[in-house]
C-alpha cells in the first residue's frame, strides 16, 4: 500500500476556500434573512471543529500534562477552546436579526392622528452627578423641545446644586434632587419613581439629548402588554477616544456600533435584548412588579431587563438615532466606564436574581451569561503572551506541527471566524482596530475580572466623567503594559534572528513565531497611540447632519446650502460651486429667527461659519433646533488604503 504525497502548495486550498468564499459569495447573500446567516454561521463552526480536531488529535493529546511543556500546551488549547466556544455563542446569537422601523412607522402614525389627551403621558428623567452646564445644557433644552403634546421633564440632581435648580427653573423644567446618594443612578431613579406618576418614563444619561420624535417613535411599542422596556441604540456626538487618539476622525466605525448595530438587534430577535440605561423608554408599572429599578448591581440596567423576563416582559430594540451622547472623552473616562460594565456583568453571576438564578430558560442564561468578559478580554492578552514565551523560552504551544500543517488548519479558522463577523456586522467589525482597542482594555480589565470574581460586591458605582471633569492625560499603567509587551515581542524576533542566541532552532517555528508576532506588534502599536490623550480641539461638539437650510449672504446671494455639521457656536456648510460665498450670512432655518453668521473659512465647495447669537432666548432657539433637523448617523466609510494612510501618520506622529 502506497502513501499519496501531497502536491506541493496544497496546504494553501483551505485557506484559499474560506477567503474566496468570504470574498466571492458573502456580499451576495441577503444578511438579513435567517437562512443566510445561519449558513455563513455553520460554514465557520465548521471550519473550526475540523480545527479543534485537529488540534486536539495532533497537537495536544500526545504532550503529557504532568510536564512543564505539556502543562503549557494544553492550558493554551483551553483558552483556544475557551475562545472559540465564546465565538460560537456570539454566532448562535447572531443566526438572527430584527428590525423594528416599520413597526414604529406604524405606531407614529397612529399616535400623530390620536387625540393628545389619548396619549400616555410621559416623565422624561435626565440623571445627573457632577456634571457641568456645558454637558447639561443641550440635553435640558432638547428634551423641552421634544415633539410629543403630554411628557414632564425633570432633571434628578444626585450633586444637590442649587445653580442647577435656579436653571432648570428658568428654562421651565422640574427639578428633583434627594437628601443622599444610596444606590447612586437606580436609586436616584427609584427615588424620582416615588415622586413621579406618568405610567411611561425615558431614562436620560446628563450628556444624552433626545431627538424630537423620540417619544412618537417608541411610545406606542407598549402598546404590547408584554413590552416593559424600549432601548434605543448609543450614537455619539464626539469621536470615540480610539478614532480621536488614532487620528481617524469620526469615518472609522464607533467602536459601539458593532454591539448597538449587530449584536442588539439579534438579541432583540430573540426576545434577549436588554437595557442600557440611558436611551430607554420604561413601563413603571412594570418595574414596579420587580421593586422598581434593583440596586443589587452596578450595572442596573441590565439586572432590570433579566427580572423583567422572570415576569415575562421584553426588552424592545429599536434601533434608530433617536437619542445622542457624548462617548468618553478622555482614556481615564473609558476605564471607569468600562470597568463598571465588567464589574457589573460579572456581578450577575452571584446574585440570586442573576443569570445563574431560578426562572430564566437556557438560552436566555446563555445569551446573558458573562462570557465576553470572562473569556474574550483575558484571551485577547494571553494571544500576546504566547509568542513570547515561545520566543523567550522556546516553550512550544503545540506538538508535533510543522508550518504546512500550520497553513491548512490554523490560518483557515482564523478566515472562517474573522469573515464572517465582518460580513454580519456590515462591515463595522474591523479586526485589527478590534484586537487593538481589546487588548488596550485588557490591560485594566483582566485585574478588574479577578477582583470581581474574588470579591463581587463592595467597589462604588463610579460616574463615566463628562465635560470637564473628564480630564485628558495618559494611562501610564496600560501603556506601560503595552510598551513592555511590545519591547519583549521585538526583543525575542531579534533575539532568534542571530544563531548564536537562537532559542528557537526551527527555521519554520520561527516563521510560524514571527507571523503570529507581527499581528501582536501591531495590535500593541495600536494599544499605546489610543491610550495617551491628544485632545480635542472643540469647546463644543458638531451634530453631523444631512439636513439643507435657506442662506442670505451678504453680497445679496440666496442659496440652498448643505448643512454638514453644526453646533450652538457654528456649523459646516456644503456651499453651491455656482455661487459666489459672502463675507457673512444669515441662515434662515424653518421655526427660527435668521440667524446671523460669519464666514471664518472658505475652503470653495465648503464653507465654515460662527455664529452671532443676539441673546440667551435666540441661543436656547438655536439649541433645541439643532436637534430637530435630525443628527446624521450614518459615517462616510473609510477604504482600507485611507485607513492604512491615516494609521502609519498617527505612528509618525
Amino acid at each position: 500500500m502506497t502513501t499519496m504525497t501531497p502536491m506541493p502548495g496544497s496546504e494553501w486550498a483551505a485557506v484559499l476556500l474560506v477567503i474566496g468564499v468570504c470574498v466571492a459569495i458573502l456580499p451576495s447573500l441577503p444578511r438579513q434573512r435567517t437562512w443566510a446567516r445561519s449558513l455563513v454561521v455553520a460554514m465557520g463552526m465548521l471550519v473550526a471543529a475540523r480545527y479543534l480536531g485537529w488540534r486536539f488529535s495532533e497537537t495536544v493529546r500526545p504532550a503529557d500534562p504532568t510536564t512543564r511543556g505539556g502543562l503549557w500546551i494544553w492550558s493554551v488549547f483551553l483558552f483556544e477552546l475557551a475562545a472559540i466556544f465564546n465565538c460560537a455563542v456570539t454566532y448562535l446569537m447572531l443566526t438572527r436579526t430584527s428590525d423594528h422601523s416599520a413597526e414604529a412607522d406604524r405606531h407614529e402614525w397612529r399616535l400623530r392622528r390620536s387625540s393628545p389627551s389619548a396619549l400616555p403621558r410621559v416623565d422624561v428623567f435626565l440623571c445627573t452627578y457632577n456634571e457641568g452646564i456645558e454637558v447639561l445644557e443641550g440635553p435640558i433644552l432638547a428634551a423641552r423641545g421634544l415633539d410629543y403634546p403630554n411628557f414632564d421633564v425633570w432633571v434628578l440632581d444626585d450633586g444637590r446644586r442649587p445653580w442647577l435648580r435656579d436653571f432648570c427653573e428658568a428654562k421651565g423644567v422640574g427639578y428633583i434632587t434627594r437628601p443622599d446618594n444610596a444606590h447612586a443612578k437606580a436609586g436616584n431613579i427609584n427615588h424620582a419613581l416615588a415622586v413621579t406618576d406618568a405610567e411611561l418614563f425615558v431614562v436620560l444619561d446628563a450628556d444624552f439629548a433626545p431627538r424630537r420624535d423620540l417619544l412618537m417613535r417608541t411610545v406606542g411599542f407598549f402598546e404590547d402588554p408584554k413590552v416593559a422596556i424600549v432601548q434605543l441604540p448609543h450614537h455619539f456626538l464626539n469621536a470615540d477616544i480610539f478614532e480621536m487618539n488614532l487620528g481617524l476622525g469620526d469615518q472609522s466605525p464607533n467602536e459601539q456600533r458593532l454591539f448597538f448595530d449587530t449584536v442588539q438587534p439579534s438579541r432583540d430577535a430573540w426576545d434577549c435584548a436588554f437595557c442600557c440605561g440611558s436611551a430607554s423608554v420604561q413601563r413603571r408599572s412594570a418595574l414596579a412588579e420587580i421593586g422598581n429599578v434593583p440596586t443589587g448591581s452596578v450595572t442596573e440596567d441590565i439586572l432590570s431587563s433579566l427580572l423583567l423576563l422572570r415576569k415575562g416582559y421584553i426588552t424592545r430594540f429599536l434601533n434608530e438615532p433617536l437619542a445622542f451622547g457624548l462617548s468618553p472623552e478622555s482614556v481615564k473616562g473609558m476605564f471607569v466606564q468600562r470597568q463598571r460594565w465588567c464589574r457589573g456583568g460579572i456581578q450577575l453571576m452571584f446574585l440570586k436574581e442573576g443569570v445563574l438564578g431560578p426562572g430564566l430558560t437556557p438560552l436566555q442564561r446563555l445569551f446573558f451569561f458573562p462570557i465576553d468578559w470572562l473569556v474574550q478580554t483575558p484571551v485577547r492578552l494571553f494571544g500576546v503572551l504566547v509568542p513570547i514565551v515561545y520566543l523567550w523560552t522556546g516553550l512550544s504551544p503545540l506538538v508535533g506541527a510543522d508550518v504546512s500543517e500550520l497553513i491548512d488548519y490554523q490560518l483557515p479558522v482564523l478566515a472562517a471566524l474573522t469573515g464572517p463577523m465582518i460580513w454580519l456586522s456590515g462591515g463595522r467589525y474591523l479586526p485589527l482596530l478590534s484586537t487593538g482597542f481589546s487588548l488596550l482594555l485588557s490591560f485594566r480589565l483582566v485585574p478588574t475580572i479577578l477582583s470581581t470574581l474574588i470579591k463581587p460586591f463592595g467597589e462604588p458605582f463610579r460616574v463615566t466623567p463628562k465635560g470637564s471633569g473628564a480630564g485628558q492625560g495618559v494611562d501610564g499603567f496600560a501603556r506601560g503594559l503595552a510598551l513592555t509587551l511590545l519591547g519583549l515581542t521585538m526583543l525575542g524576533l531579534l533575539i532568534n534572528a542571530r544563531p548564536e542566541t537562537q532559542v528557537v532552532s526551527d527555521p519554520e517555528h520561527r516563521t510560524a513565531a514571527l507571523f503570529f508576532s507581527a499581528g501582536n506588534a501591531c495590535a500593541l502599536v495600536l494599544a499605546i497611540l489610543a491610550g495617551r490623550d491628544r485632545g480635542r480641539r472643540r469647546t463644543a461638539e458638531r451634530y453631523r447632519t444631512d439636513a439643507r437650510i435657506i442662506c442670505e449672504g451678504d453680497n445679496g446671494t440666496w442659496a440652498t446650502a448643505g448643512l454638514l455639521d453644526v453646533s450652538v457656536g457654528g456649523a459646516r456648510l456644503s456651499w453651491p460651486g455656482d455661487r459666489a460665498a459672502p463675507d457673512s450670512l444669515r441662515l434662515h432655518p424653518s421655526g427660527v429667527d435668521p440667524i446671523r453668521a460669519a464666514v471664518v473659512r472658505d475652503d470653495g465647495d465648503c464653507l465654515g461659519i460662527r455664529f452671532d447669537l443676539a441673546d440667551d432666548r435666540q441661543r436656547d432657539a438655536v439649541l433645541q433646533w439643532i436637534y430637530s433637523v435630525g443628527v446624521d448617523a450614518k459615517r462616510a466609510p473609510l477604504s482600507p488604503a485611507r485607513l492604512t494612510r491615516r494609521l502609519v501618520a498617527r505612528c509618525l506622529g
